[in-house]
């Protein structure tokens, strides 16, 4: 009987003694939990400042973006763009790029990392373009070809719940086959190695926005134990959950700004601790910010007055073959109507035949980034310009499908049977335009009954 007894007064003491220690102990030898850190972010935004409004039932854009976050965003967060946020490399996308900078300051962005379709400026196009943003651009890869010193800043650092955030941003040359006029883009790991010691010894955490591929991510996870949160990157499709990797977090999306990522970790003691991690979809019922939407009326003002390399009719054509000059050139719908009547009844019957109106009705009409699948021939030599306004070349016209036709109408005019014929058509050439957010998904079975001729 006195054995048990002995054995609990012993656990007690124990106990007693255990507690008293744990009490002694100072606030930094204790197990500490940090607060929750929420971060959003977003990635390949593609130039969408707001859907462009072609169908119904488009998805994204920033416009919707904004009012998500507005909603939904918690106070104290964190968000970042991990880049691909232009929509190309004309000029006029750069101007447009002017206008998404703008619209992220307004949304509350914290950083910006450059990505793929950034890299493919040149690095005096590119450092003018980041120049006048007002948030920190980073990027660890960039470099100038000629001083090897980095473009823009490789890191930054943000103070949030209680602690030292610092953001490295990098990109994956090999999403980038042929990066812009004076440019060089480091190696991941060289990049990384870089700047990481520096960054880590000065931060909590470490937070990696990295325009790179899922595999790419999961290994930098496992070679650079620093990193915290890795947020990605060149993928086909969103995270569908938080993987834990080495001592990191790795999360990723894409999608044309049509999806906002959320997600939330903390620590206790040196564990890493994932709470809550979301891919929100930008459906159509997420109402359009008014703010933005003002700002994307200033772009598409801006843009009717601006001169553009587009504008020059003398500009070689960029998908013309080196050496081979076209005999042919577009002559207009009209053209095609003295001998074609049927097929033009149907055709003015269609969509395509009322496809510029489209644009005048959105205000979108001088917008380069709309004007090439509602107009023939746009961007060539002989195509249409918009300084034609609405008088000749406008809808998608006989010849937006089968070619300039000036050789073929020419020779009927004289009496004479055309030396070619138009190549037969198939869905490939539909999907030049009908493609993505600019329609739905595409069915050549569906929507060649509507226009068959």
């Amino acid at each position: 009987m006195q054995k048990p007894v002995i054995a609990a007064a012993i656990a007690l003491f124990i106990l007693v003694v255990a507690g008293g220690l744990f009490l002694a102990l100072s606030k930094e030898e204790r197990p500490s939990e940090t607060a929750e850190l929420k971060v959003y972010f977003t990635c390949d935004t593609h130039g969408r400042l707001e859907p462009c409004g072609c169908f119904t039932g488009q998805l994204g854009g920033l416009t919707r973006a904004q009012t998500w976050l507005k909603q939904n965003r918690e106070p104290n967060s964190l968000l970042f763009d991990i880049g691909g946020a232009i929509g190309g490399e004309q000029d006029y996308h750069v101007i447009q790029y002017g206008y998404i900078l703008q619209a992220y300051e307004k949304m509350g962005y914290q950083a910006l990392n450059l990505g793929a379709g950034e890299a493919r400026l040149s690095a005096k196009t590119l450092k003018e373009a980041t120049a006048a943003s007002k948030l920190p651009v980073l990027s660890a890869s960039l470099v100038d070809s000629q001083s090897r010193k980095p473009l823009v800043s490789p890191t930054t650092i943000i103070e949030a719940g209680g602690r030292k955030i610092g953001l490295l941003g990098v990109l994956d040359p090999r999403s980038v086959p042929s990066p812009g006029d004076g440019l060089t883009i480091l190696s991941l790991d060289d990049a990384i190695s870089r700047h990481l010691p520096t960054l880590a010894a000065k931060c909590d955490e470490v937070i990696l926005l990295a325009f790179t591929t899922e595999a790419e991510m999961k290994r930098l996870a496992e070679e650079f134990y620093e990193i915290t949160l890795i947020i990605g990157g060149d993928v086909g499709q969103a995270s569908q959950f938080a993987q834990e990797v080495n001592q990191s977090l790795v999360v990723f999306t894409t999608n044309e700004a049509r999806t906002v990522g959320e997600i939330s970790f903390k620590r206790r003691g040196e564990v890493l601790n994932k709470q809550d991690f979301d891919i929100h979809m930008l459906y159509p019922d997420v109402k359009q910010d008014p703010e933005l939407i003002s700002l994307s009326k200033d772009f598409k003002k801006y843009i009717s007055t601006a001169s553009l390399e587009v504008d020059n009719p003398d500009r070689v054509d960029p998908g013309a073959i080196p050496g081979v000059t076209s005999t042919a050139h577009y002559v207009g719908s009209q053209s095609c109507a003295q001998c074609h009547a049927e097929e033009t009844h149907i055709w003015k019957a269609s969509g395509h035949g009322h496809a510029f109106k489209t644009l005048v009705d959105r205000g979108s009409q001088a917008d380069p980034t709309c004007i090439g699948c509602h107009t023939v021939g746009f961007g060539e030599p002989s195509g249409y310009q918009r300084a034609f306004g609405n008088s000749k070349l406008v809808d998608v016209g006989c010849e937006s499908c089968h070619g300039p036709g000036s050789e073929h109408v020419q020779s009927w005019l004289a009496g004479t049977k055309p030396s070619f014929e138009f190549r037969p058509l198939g869905p490939g050439d539909c999907k030049s335009c009908h493609h993505g957010e600019f329609s739905r998904p595409f069915d050549w079975d569906i929507f060649w009954p509507k226009i068959a001729h």
